[in-house]
């Protein structure tokens, strides 16, 4: 009897004329040379390699397992894990150039990137298909495509089933240097198959060549403001609603706060952020009996424009600007940031109208101490209450 699998929502097509990896512990492909070539972060790569265990590289196979940030390659891990195919499942790949799949990523491109007019010339789609984990206790079925005109490109992480386990793991990608990294912010593996950049549940997508350009729902296309950490590529964005917040966001490293350790925070789109629950307040009050952190505490109204988005960021690059920004602020106080988390209200409008403001704030840490950066770009004039600090 013949069984047919549904493919999962949001995945293109697989197994069907796909190249399957062979079965192997910590195994890879062979070189897959693409006949379209993959920008990524200003490199051009012709080749590139699925590896058994959830990533893929362009320069040379990778066995490792236990996943670690700062690796000092090029590597896109939508989950990287210790995985075992000689157990079951499938890890399959092809580069298709079909006009359906063709015209599928484009439009998904275009419509999480609506700023940038793309039309894609090559889809390399890789798929973990009900692959075990090493230890056992569950299996999980994720996929990967590359999508490119030549000149720009994109990754779509597509995610199925995703068991639980006491594994390490992490999803995201790095570069050679760190100075692009991102790491996907599930407290749990199953997570990954709600999460999203892009409210799609089970989606994220990157735009990855590294070009300066637009990012992720950003309506125009310009430089940071200065002193500014990057925002947009990579981060995970608040709805849009009047009044509205983000989930509860759990952070990898704890934030000390005046004496109280946080592991979960909020950043509500009226320009503050709280631990304990969202808050809807928009007019602000001195004394609230919270902890709040309010960079423009004021009506802000996202469903008019702007963005609001926000990651927790461990990349070596960001790292070292926050720990050189920290000295240098407070000399008297050796530090080592381990952690930053970046959250940033962009070109969102007063609910009044009249003008839109940008601003930023970045809580740094190292589990043991902890400062806020807080970064102005253009404020506009209004009438509203308002409060910062």
């Amino acid at each position: 009897m013949l069984l047919f699998l549904l493919v999962p929502a949001n995945f293109l097509p697989y197994g069907d004329g796909d190249l399957v990896n062979p079965v192997s512990d910590d195994g890879s492909s062979v070189a897959i040379y693409l006949q379209q070539p993959f920008k990524y972060f200003g490199r051009t790569y012709n080749q590139i390699y699925v590896n058994n265990n959830g990533h893929l590289t362009f320069t040379q196979p990778l066995s490792a397992y236990v996943p670690y940030l700062n690796a000092g390659i090029d590597i896109i891990a939508p989950l990287w894990t210790d995985l075992n195919n000689r157990n079951g499942g499938t890890i399959s790949y092809r580069e298709d150039r079909s006009s359906a799949v063709l015209a599928q990523v484009t439009q998904a491109v275009n419509q999480y990137f609506p700023s940038i007019g793309f039309t894609a010339t090559s889809a390399f789609v890789a798929t973990w298909d009900s692959v075990l984990y090493f230890s056992g206790g569950g299996e999980v079925t994720f996929q990967v495509v590359l999508v490119s005109n030549g000149d720009r490109s994109f990754i779509l992480i597509n995610y199925g089933d995703i068991a639980q386990t006491g594994q390490v793991w992490l999803a995201g990608y790095d570069t050679l240097d760190s100075v692009s990294s991102f790491t996907i912010p599930a407290a749990s593996a199953p997570e990954l198959s709600s999460s999203s950049n892009i409210n799609v549940n089970g989606r994220w997508s990157f735009h990855v060549d590294g070009s300066l350009n637009c990012k992720p729902e950003l309506p125009v296309c310009r430089q940071l403001p200065a002193n500014f950490l990057p925002y947009g590529d990579g981060d995970v964005v608040n709805p849009v609603s009047d009044d509205g917040s983000s989930d509860a966001i759990y952070l990898q490293q704890p934030f000390k706060y005046f004496g109280r350790t946080y592991n979960q925070i909020f950043v509500n789109n009226n320009g503050h952020l709280t631990f304990t629950q969202p808050l809807s307040a928009y007019v602000p009050y001195l004394n609230a009996g919270i902890d709040i952190i309010a960079p423009l505490w004021t009506d802000l109204y996202n469903v008019n424009g702007g963005t609001i988005s926000y990651r927790e960021d461990t990349s070596s690059a960001v790292l070292a600007q926050v720990t050189q920004a920290v000295n240098q602020y407070f000399p008297n106080v050796p530090f080592s940031a381990t952690s930053a988390f970046v959250a940033t209200w962009d070109s969102v409008p007063y609910i009044t109208g009249g003008g839109v403001v940008t601003f930023q704030v970045v809580l740094v840490s190292n589990g043991d101490r902890s400062f806020i950066l807080i970064n102005y770009g253009d404020i506009a004039e209004t009438a509203q209450s308002w409060l910062a600090g």
